[in-house]
């Protein structure tokens, strides 16, 4: 695949550079194509690239001592990760797969470094994106310290859900396997528990989407447990 500058221009990071500037990213580029299940980044591996999603969809997941995969967050087209590794030079913290087949540009170290360093918009916009990792792993710690399985799985769909047109909706769910595996529950459970809330109402499933469709029924039952 060969980059042009739409596929910069996609990218939220560098949405604020000026022409000149993405059309020298275009040069330093590298980009590799990923199969489903496919690993992009290994835990533990040394690795200074920061790279950039095209298309497709990526899962950040860890392992339990047991072996078992534990899910963190998904990585959407157009965002960017390994800022974490590219600052500390430290190994990967975490485990990249492919959920989807997935393309991918590659920044090598010398030249992300100097665009972290050197353009105030990315370092502004890096900052921001590890505030929000931050938040998001301390709202994953409460939502796992809920000893309820079924309401973790309710935190999970109103964390996930988004407004539109006055909705709170799902477009692209986690699978109930993927559900399963960020709440540190079984798939039977999150079946039998999405199986329960259709019955009471309070979501609705239409193909893959899913709407919430009663919000504040969903809060008070969180807020229950």
């Amino acid at each position: 695949m060969t980059l042009t500058l739409r596929d910069i221009e996609n990218v939220a990071l560098l949405s604020d550079l000026d022409l000149t500037q993405k059309q020298q990213l275009l040069s330093q580029m590298l980009v590799r194509t990923y199969k489903r299940n496919e690993v992009v980044v290994q835990k533990g591996q040394p690795s200074s690239e920061l790279f950039f999603l095209l298309s497709g969809r990526l899962k950040v997941v860890d392992y339990s001592p047991g072996g078992r995969e534990v899910g963190f967050i998904f990585i959407e087209s157009g965002s960017h990760f390994g800022e974490l590794a590219l600052i500390d030079g430290k190994p990967r913290s975490a485990s990249i797969l492919a959920t989807e087949k997935a393309t991918v540009a590659i920044l090598p170290k010398q030249h992300a470094r100097t665009l972290m360093y050197s353009e105030p918009s990315v370092s502004e916009k890096l900052l921001k994106q590890l505030s929000n990792i931050i938040r998001m792993n301390n709202e994953h710690m409460v939502m796992l310290g809920n000893t309820s399985a079924p309401n973790r799985v309710n935190i999970l769909l109103m964390k996930y859900a988004r407004p539109v047109d006055g909705q709170l909706i799902i477009e692209k769910p986690p699978t109930q396997s993927e559900m399963a595996m960020m709440t540190n529950t079984t798939r039977e459970t999150v079946s039998r528990t999405l199986s329960q809330l259709i019955g009471q109402g309070l979501i609705r499933k239409d193909g893959k989407k899913i709407t919430i469709a009663d919000p504040a029924a969903m809060e008070e039952m969180i807020l229950d447990c």
